[in-house]
């Protein structure tokens, strides 16, 4: 009998005494555990099998009532499944699972990215595609599965099932798919991204934060996209904060943004000083640049342990905040990056209508309202897309996008007069870099 069977039958053995103690808790883990029970039974991949069990027994240690009980079982068994785990609930990299290091199927060219999330959307369903909802909940972490086609897709597009295309449902040869979502305490969290990003080529991370109107899922594949297609060499993380993925609801979100800066601070914290990250990177896209922004505001004052990592890039794609209040913060978070980055466009349909709406220019508009701040790489981008979430896809199929630039500024790590594709415009008081003709 394998190891992992032994335990998974120890924990059903435990049933009676774990249901004392959890109460209305119990239900799930029961409904769980014969839901792997039965995967047990018809062969599933021992692997998957041993991740999902590993997974399972992270939650039950973090449930204060049952923890010292499933403890002592697993210290009683001495197995190594058992000492994959600790009391803290930390995965050892004896047993790193497959979900936590990018793969390749070299004969369809997909590539499968894990995405390390932190969110503080409400919980949803057990399906990938509503794991999360739009509504506000608690702060948790997790890894998402997300496969990216690298074959018949144009750079930057975040392709999808079209009925016009009688296309009926998800196919991983044309489409970034969100294929699994599961859900790991802090500590497990923290541990599983440490190891992860040890064994990776490039000890760095990427932070992506997206902007209004957008589903975890669309995040989250997103995020596998960004990682595919800029070739990052580290780890992603994701920091999907609570939109109403609603375009009736602008209002709603501009709220919950505000709201979801502390959370993302706490997030950007841990990924800086506790993970063994060497460059912390950060892209953020419309709205989701204002609690990137106010966060940065209060970065020389954050009390980070000895061998933190630094802020590398940070690049503002299209952000969606008042042109004045992004001059005012900028002064302050000035100098506390490798590089600041500001991508502007006229042709961002969303930000126009947020200047409607508001009444003053946004800070990722071009043309008369371009923002120009010391301290930041301001590139007019409106030759190429800045939307990278669909905001409007008829750039998508262009040669040319600011990933392209991203690309030579994150992993080439080079200044703007030394990538072919930008020119200085403007003049000695005003500076800034286009895209050449």
């Amino acid at each position: 009998m394998s190891d992992t069977l032994r335990l998974l039958l120890a924990l059903l053995d435990l049933g009676p005494r774990l249901k004392d103690l959890l109460g209305d808790k119990w239900p799930p883990y029961r409904d769980e555990l014969l839901e792997l029970a039965g995967r047990a039974g018809q062969g599933e991949d021992p692997d998957k099998l041993r991740w999902a069990l590993d997974r399972l027994i992270v939650r039950l240690l973090g449930e204060a009532p049952a923890m010292e009980l499933v403890a002592r079982v697993m210290e009683q068994m001495s197995s190594p499944v058992a000492e994959t785990v600790t009391r803290r609930g930390r995965v050892s990299p004896l047993v790193v699972p497959d979900i936590v290091r990018p793969t390749t199927d070299e004969a369809s060219g997909v590539v499968t990215i894990p995405v390390f999330y932190g969110t503080d959307r409400a919980r949803g369903d057990d399906t990938p595609a509503r794991y999360f909802g739009g509504a506000r909940g608690m702060p948790s972490f997790g890894i998402a599965e997300v496969s990216v086609p690298t074959r018949g897709r144009d750079l930057g597009e975040l392709t999808s099932p079209s009925w016009w295309r009688l296309e009926f449902s998800a196919d991983p040869e044309k489409h970034v798919i969100l294929k699994t979502v599961g859900s790991l305490d802090r500590d497990a969290f923290v541990a599983s991204l440490t190891d992860s990003l040890a064994a990776a080529d490039l000890h760095d991370v990427l932070v992506f934060v997206h902007g209004y109107n957008v589903s975890f899922e669309d995040a989250a594949r997103r995020a596998g996209q960004l990682a595919v297609d800029l070739k990052f060499g580290g780890r992603t993380l994701l920091y999907s904060w609570a939109s109403a993925a609603d375009a009736k609801q602008y209002t709603v979100d501009e709220s919950t943004i505000d709201w979801s800066r502390d959370h993302f601070e706490a997030f950007l914290q841990l990924a800086l000083g506790e993970i063994g990250a060497g460059k912390v990177h950060v892209i953020a896209h419309s709205m989701g640049n204002r609690a990137v922004i106010n966060t940065l505001e209060r970065a020389a004052s954050w009390q980070l342990p000895a061998g933190a990592a630094k802020l590398g890039q940070i690049i503002f794609a299209a952000p969606d905040i008042d042109r004045d209040r992004f001059v005012q913060l900028a002064a302050k978070f000035k100098g506390c990056a490798t590089r600041v980055t500001l991508y502007a466009s006229s042709r961002d349909v969303a930000l126009l209508a947020s200047k409607f709406v508001h009444g003053y220019p946004r800070a990722g508009e071009a043309g008369d309202a371009l923002t120009i701040v010391d301290g930041v790489d301001t590139i007019d981008a409106s030759r190429v897309d800045t939307s990278l979430v669909g905001l409007h896809h008829s750039y998508f199929g262009e040669k040319r996008s600011i990933l392209n630039d991203m690309f030579s500024l994150i992993v080439q790590q080079l200044a703007p007069d030394q990538r072919f594709d930008l020119q200085a415009a403007g003049d000695a008081l005003r500076k800034y870099w286009s895209y050449r003709a």
